[in-house]
């Protein structure tokens, strides 16, 4: 990939049958997909696996960094099993059921048993992200009648959210315990955690991943209204979050939604954490081949407000055109990017900082240099290069794989896995990395560069080593 083809803003498709096999998945890489999301809401270990092996085996034979990011399925209620998609009609009586599948085709299976304890008289349901809304008029036994308020198509897994209903289904179930037992197995990169209300979910998380001897990241999706209440101490313990959207959408008012996101983003910001916005982003193109104005227009604000990776769900899972919503993305990015206003806001985000790097971010936006190249073991150089929205591409070195593919999600960085045990900074290996880049065209030879690396035990608010370099 050259530095020309390279968008700063990343892209996250989520695989689902529309993607998972070879020749969709190298065409979603080489368009501009940074990042691979499996959610386990869907399907099972197995398909999961089936994915894994092949992103690693394409990105390998590319030779491009690619990203996995297991979504772990929370305390969701959800849709059993349907015989075939049902159609329901505003003012239509139904009955929602305790089975794994509606035994005549009619009636509606829930998968929490529980649900019919949960629930009264008069509670309002949603469907579908909120497409469809159903009011409870009785419940007897594991048997309730609803009223359809707003009708629409339904169909098996389908999430359930109930705004104002208290469950008891821990914030790490049975079920995500699994999952993450078998990410950590299988080596994947980031694992997303849902319906997080406190920090105190993430911690919990993170225990589980340390019994099972991981050390995989977390991503805290933000759905629910206390998570947006404890934002702060979230994001001070968790890797990175989730604007997710969809279900946000129906816990809170919608016309709060766009503050609420700016706000996240904002805080995300100013916390160095990665923060990717998700949900029916381009949701149209499920089902046509370019997106509505309005779509466009919310991918690009999203990038302006500040986020470090913007998500594809429905459009890449089962969607047409998968392939198409990718490039839209890379589209949307990259005129985002170059334009004057993102630049100006991006400058304006730094004066407001009072951080010791300042100084340095601004020498790099006013110097002549076509790229940054950072030396890292940990990533915190790539992450305060990536927080900063400097001008310039960064290339972030390291010897160590996992962490390149970790360092894949932050905004306008390009991981490069120097595949050499020593990684000291000295003029020997600054000329390896240069010929190793120029060789797989990222840049080209007389290319002005500058070489950032923190020196042993030192961080880059303390002392780092800088070199003008030119390749």
């Amino acid at each position: 990939m050259t530095l020309s083809q390279f968008n700063n803003t990343k892209i996250v498709a989520t695989i689902g049958p529309a993607t998972c096999n070879n020749e969709m998945l190298k065409k979603l890489l080489i368009a501009g997909a940074d990042v691979f999301r499996l959610n386990t809401s869907h399907g099972n270990q197995e398909t999961h696996l089936s994915a894994i092996r092949l992103i690693r085996q394409i990105s390998k034979d590319l030779g491009i960094v690619s990203t996995i990011l297991l979504d772990l399925q929370g305390p969701k209620i959800r849709l059993g099993i349907l015989q075939s998609e049902i159609l329901l009609i505003e003012g239509q009586i139904v009955e929602l059921v305790n089975n794994e599948q509606g035994v005549d085709g009619k009636q509606i299976p829930v998968d929490y048993p529980d649900f019919f304890k949960a629930v009264n008289a008069g509670d309002h349901i949603y469907i579908n992200d909120g497409k469809v809304e159903l009011v409870i008029l009785s419940k007897e036994g594991h048997s309730v009648q609803a009223k359809v308020i707003t009708g629409g198509e339904i169909s098996s897994r389908k999430g359930i959210n109930m705004p104002g209903v208290v469950t008891k289904i821990p914030a790490v179930t049975e079920q995500d315990k699994e999952y993450i037992r078998f990410g950590v197995k299988h080596g994947v990169d980031f694992f997303a955690l849902s319906f997080v209300r406190t920090a105190q979910d993430i911690k919990t998380a993170q225990d589980i991943i340390k019994k099972n001897k991981g050390d995989i990241p977390i991503i805290a999706k933000i759905e629910k209204p206390q998570a947006v209440e404890h934002i702060d101490q979230i994001l001070e313990c968790s890797d990175g979050i989730m604007v997710a959207r969809g279900d946000l959408g129906i816990e809170i008012l919608p016309e709060k939604v766009p503050m609420v996101q700016k706000e996240l983003i904002h805080r995300a910001n100013i916390a160095r954490k990665p923060v990717i916005v998700a949900t029916q982003m381009l949701e149209s193109m499920i089902t046509e081949p370019i997106p509505t104005r309005a779509e466009a227009n919310d991918v690009a604000n999203a990038i302006i407000d500040g986020t470090d990776a913007i998500m594809l769900s429905g459009e890449t899972t089962v969607g047409k055109y998968p392939l198409e919503a990718v490039e839209m993305m890379v589209r949307i990015a990259k005129n985002v990017e170059k334009s004057n206003l993102y630049q100006d806001v991006s400058k304006s985000f730094l004066s407001d900082q009072n951080s010791h790097d300042t100084s340095l971010i601004r020498l790099f936006n006013d110097v002549d240099i076509k790229a940054v190249i950072a030396i890292t073991q940990s990533g915190f150089t790539a992450q305060v290069l990536s927080n900063s929205k400097i001008s310039p591409p960064i290339i972030a070195v390291s010897n160590q794989p996992d962490l390149c593919r970790k360092m894949n999600i932050l905004w306008g960085v390009l991981p490069f896995w120097y595949q050499k045990e020593n990684l000291e900074f000295s003029d020997k290996i600054s000329r390896d990395i240069c010929t190793q880049l120029i060789e797989k065209k990222v840049i080209s030879k007389g290319d002005k560069i500058v070489f950032l690396a923190g020196l042993p035990a030192l961080t880059l608010n303390k002392t780092t080593v800088i070199k003008y370099f030119e390749a």
